[in-house]
């Protein structure tokens, strides 16, 4: 995306980390925007960009789908990240995603199946 920021632009990467032989296909948006499903070969990442709300309300979720895992997570919310993520890295790991900002790793579990967000409005 190369639209104009009135805010900050975020960069955010996502790695498969799943292990050998396993393919990521993940689908990520958040209200407004849809990033259409990507599929990441063992190792592969996949890059995006955008502006984050000067409120900092700004959410993308994504659900990833690998042989033996279907889980969402929140890859970006405005209250976790907004203060760190200018520019972040996520491995994604079958017990959770891996946030690495500036060589610190934080992982987080996935997010509760009873909480998945609404994909269709």
């Amino acid at each position: 995306m190369s639209d104009a920021c009135w805010t900050k632009r975020t960069y955010l990467t996502l790695t498969n980390d799943l292990g050998p032989g396993l393919q990521l296909s993940l689908h990520c948006k958040s209200g407004n925007v849809d990033l259409g499903q990507q599929y990441l070969a063992p190792g592969g990442s996949w890059s995006f960009d955008f502006c984050s709300s000067y409120w900092g309300i700004t959410l993308y979720f994504c659900n990833m789908v690998w042989n033996g895992g279907n889980k969402w997570f929140d890859i970006y919310t405005g209250a976790r990240d907004s203060f760190i993520c200018g520019q972040c890295g996520w491995s994604i790991r079958p017990t959770g995603p891996c946030r690495n900002h500036h060589g610190k790793v934080d992982c987080f579990p996935w997010n509760n199946s009873t909480s998945v967000h609404k994909w269709s409005k």
